[in-house]
């Protein structure tokens, strides 16, 4: 069972001058504090490590999901071919999203947001809807409603954003929560007003870091926690111009998109860590293979005397003699087992299991 629309509510753009957003600035300050000491070890991990092959998952994965909060499913793993081709790609879905980020110092003019929707929606035709914008979505068995705006206020509505957008200088971060819950309340176009909004999202938050890389996948947090995305779009659409409870969500989706990229760095940083550590240490020819290939992830850990000896295609006593050694220089450590139960792996740079 569903609840009825209340045809009495009062929507935030029904109120007069209902864009002077307001929040609870002591506790969205500490929250962003949060996010910005996030961000800048992220940042700092990257300036070590590089994105190499990182950034075009993490755009596959934004690109993917921004879809999928939309209900819409795409092949995966052919979104990440497209996006590794860049330029190249035959998508221009792919290609908007990609560039929003990459040319995110460019403004955002209507006629850009009219090529987005040309490539995101159904709808071709360059110009904003010319229909009223109603919204459903069932969660837990209640009907959570909106309705837009009337198209005679969108023209105005949307050039008071963009102004905004482009001449604001309010925190970057927090002007990135705002620009996807207003933009997501004037519901400018006939359909993919989630998939844009989430665009300018994008590239904001490129903005505020000062850079053209996708640094992790706001979406997919996003797309992780539908339900209460949809739920507290739709109460603080339907308040007064409160957007704390929206700003405060806004910041721990990008604090835990921010930790599960610093995962896909983790081997990384171990690697280069291990590496800094034993820098004056020297191999032998063998040694250095198989540490080279315990590191990059081809010989599982904890590892056998046996599966060393197939890797080096060597016998058994030689591949014990390469493993002592280098347990003897403090590389490896054992699980202390006896006979061939014996398991081995590396020791990180402060003596502890990688």
């Amino acid at each position: 069972m569903t609840n009825a629309p209340n045809t009495n509510m009062l929507y935030i753009h029904q109120f007069p001058d209902w864009t002077r957003f307001r929040f609870d600035s002591p506790k969205v300050l500490q929250a962003l504090g949060q996010t910005r000491l996030e961000e800048g070890k992220l940042i700092g991990i990257m300036q070590i490590c590089g994105l190499k092959d990182i950034e075009a998952k993490l755009l596959a994965d934004d690109i993917v999901a921004n879809y999928a909060i939309d209900g819409y499913t795409l092949d995966a793993a052919k979104v990440l071919t497209e996006v590794e081709l860049k330029s190249k790609s035959n998508e221009n879905y792919i290609k908007n999203y990609i560039g929003a980020i990459q040319n995110a110092a460019a403004p955002l003019t209507e006629e850009r947001l009219f090529n987005w929707h040309a490539a995101m929606g159904q709808n071709k035709v360059k110009h904003y809807r010319e229909t009223p914008s109603e919204v459903q979505t069932t969660l837990d068995e209640k009907t959570l409603h909106f309705v837009g705006p009337n198209p005679e206020r969108l023209q105005s509505e949307m050039e008071s954003f963009i102004s905004w957008f482009e001449k604001s200088n309010m925190d970057g971060v927090i002007k990135a929560a705002i620009a996807h819950f207003w933009f997501l309340t004037i519901r400018p176009f006939a359909d993919a007003n989630g998939r844009i909004a989430r665009a300018i999202t994008a590239m904001q938050l490129a903005r505020a870091e000062s850079t053209t890389h996708c640094q992790y996948a706001l979406n997919k947090q996003i797309s992780d926690n539908k339900a209460d995305y949809f739920k507290i779009l739709s109460r603080t659409q339907a308040a007064s111009g409160d957007l704390t409870e929206w700003i405060l969500w806004f910041l721990q989706m990008m604090r835990q998109a921010i930790k599960d990229s610093e995962q896909l760095f983790a081997a990384e940083i171990n690697n280069i860590q291990f590496r800094n550590a034993h820098a004056s240490t020297t191999f032998s020819e063998r040694e250095q293979q198989l540490i080279d290939e315990i590191l990059a992830g081809r010989i599982a850990q904890p590892f056998t005397a046996k599966e060393a000896a197939a890797f080096f295609n060597a016998s058994h006593d030689t591949a014990l003699r390469e493993i002592q050694s280098l347990m003897d220089k403090g590389i490896l450590q054992t699980n202390n087992k006896g006979g061939r139960s014996m398991r081995y792996r590396l020791k990180d740079c402060g003596g502890t299991e990688i």
